[in-house]
């Protein structure tokens, strides 16, 4: 009887060490593979690392580029932000860029008085936060030095650059209301749009959403299942995690993704270009319906900047340029966006000539024709510092028309307080 238990003991024993022993053969195994798809793939992913070859107008061949480039990567930190989804973590400060404590990009100007004459808010994309742009070549930075000008002596214009990467107008839209909400008002407000709108159109589908929605999406239901406070628990639920995260933890390995890359990939479906343009521009139009309520509402100028783009541009492109637009035309995605770019600039000018005035409404999609300047950075459509005066220049009637007005009602307002006080003293 001994022997017998003995012998199912020692076989069992036996039976588990081996089990254990190809276990850990095959994990050692699978563990080699993937150290060699890694190697692999890292290869690959320097193939697809920008050319080391640098044509004219490529904003590498810049001698502060390394410098602004150590600080672009320091800041690229995203925090939650309710309504607006996401913003810069707050206070950096770089030797070419500085993020405050609202997450905002740092403008260079005055701060002193602390009163200013005249309150001027910049909205837009990673266009107008300045990707590719050291702090004093950013739009808003361009515009701030102008403005000073307008103030007069000892006064100041103050210019917030509100711009985020990636943000279309509806998120522009709503970063205002939150900032009209808690009672800050500004005197004019440049919206610079257009890059973001169409890209967001074209990756989803329809008109109307931000950037990257799907990944919003898929995060809220992470979010909603593996919160333990949430409604429904249980080990049915617990198992849905388990399966979830181990899910997760697959996705993550070079071998998954290479196995994935095995199979041919869906073919994605884009909405016409005619359809994709008309839809953005009907969106975009309803929310400058909105602003501009807001604007009556609050008493501030709004100026519309349909920004100018890459893809559809009819400058002489440089070197560097041209690469670029190789590189649009060889993506269908890519290519799909400059379709729309393309056929959107006259129904962008169709749709707001029934809701604004010419002069606060300027289309810059032709702005660089025929110019012969480096103006591009990549195949997004960021600008060169050098290019940055052209854009203030096209906007810039407006803007400062708007910005004289606001500091002579402010000096108006001031020398009325001023003349009460006074008269209130001699009583």
């Amino acid at each position: 009887m001994n022997s017998s238990i003995r012998r199912i003991v020692v076989g069992s024993f036996e039976a588990l060490r081996t089990t254990w022993l190809v276990i850990g053969v095959t994990l050692a195994l699978f563990l080699l593979l993937e150290i060699g798809m890694r190697i692999v793939q890292g290869s690959r992913a320097d193939d697809d690392a920008p050319p080391r070859v640098m044509l004219a107008g490529d904003p590498r061949r810049e001698p502060w580029y390394p410098d602004f480039n150590k600080d672009y990567n320091a800041t690229r930190g995203q925090r939650w932000r309710s309504y607006l989804y996401f913003g810069r973590n707050p206070s950096y400060s770089g030797r070419y860029i500085s993020i405050d404590s609202a997450g905002h990009r740092v403008t260079p100007q005055p701060t002193t008085p602390a009163a200013p004459a005249a309150r001027v808010w910049f909205f837009g994309g990673s266009t107008m936060w300045g990707t590719s742009q050291r702090a004093e070549h950013t739009i808003a930075a361009e515009a701030a030095t102008r403005l000073q000008t307008l103030a007069g002596p000892g006064r100041r214009v103050e210019v917030v650059n509100f711009g985020e990467t990636g943000y279309v107008t509806t998120q522009e839209l709503l970063q205002l209301m939150l900032e009209l909400r808690a009672g800050r008002v500004p005197d004019v407000a440049v919206f610079y749009d257009g890059l973001n709108d169409v890209f967001a159109t074209v990756q989803y589908g329809t008109a109307g959403v931000p950037q990257n929605e799907s990944k919003r999406e898929a995060e809220f239901a992470m979010g909603r299942l593996l919160d333990p406070t949430s409604y429904g628990q249980g080990s049915r639920r617990d198992m849905r995690r388990l399966a979830m995260l181990s899910g997760q933890a697959m996705q993550q390995l070079a071998v998954t993704r290479w196995v994935r890359g095995l199979k041919a990939a869906p073919v994605p479906v884009y909405p016409s270009a005619d359809s994709a343009a008309r839809g953005t521009a009907r969106v975009y139009a309803e929310n400058v319906r909105l602003i501009e309520a807001l604007a009556a509402r609050y008493g501030f100028t709004p100026i519309y900047v349909w920004q100018p783009n890459l893809h559809a541009t009819e400058k002489r492109l440089d070197p560097f340029e041209e690469r670029l637009r190789r590189q649009i035309a060889a993506n269908p995605f890519h290519h799909r966006i400059q379709d729309v770019h393309r056929v959107i600039p006259p129904i962008v000018d169709s749709a707001m000539a029934t809701i604004v005035p010419r002069d606060r409404f300027v289309q810059d999609a032709a702005l660089f024709r025929d110019d012969t300047m480096p103006v591009y950075t990549d195949w997004i459509g960021h600008n060169t510092e050098v290019a940055v005066p052209r854009i203030v220049d096209s906007f810039w009637p407006a803007l400062s028309a708007a910005t004289q007005k606001a500091i002579a009602s402010h000096g108006t307002t001031a020398s009325a307080t001023t003349s009460s006080a006074l008269a209130a003293a001699r009583n």
